[in-house]
């Protein structure tokens, strides 16, 4: 299975919501020497209650877009995507 991510630096570390068809998460490891992305690997595991060895980063290591390849059960795998909230969409000032 393939998860489409976009990656937010910040405080926190949790899953904020769907954005159109990529996960939102917010990760609080600095983008360097890929601490980011182990903390995303880290989140996304123990949100899947799976092993971080079936989860590889299949595209994105330097970008905040992020594909994952997650060796897991198609069933378990869209029930737990289907529980995550979509997140309002921005609307701008100007």
């Amino acid at each position: 299975m393939e998860l489409k991510i976009f990656v937010k630096i910040g405080s926190r570390y949790e899953i904020l919501g769907w954005d159109g068809n990529e996960l939102t998460v917010c990760i609080n490891a600095p983008p360097v020497e890929g601490a980011a992305n182990i903390k995303l690997i880290e989140l996304i595991s123990d949100w899947l209650s799976i092993s971080k060895n079936k989860i590889t980063l299949s595209g994105g290591q330097i970008s905040r877009h992020k594909t994952l390849s997650i060796s897991v059960d198609k069933i378990s795998f869209e029930d737990k995507l289907s529980k995550v909230h979509k997140l309002p969409l921005q609307t701008s000032l100007f």
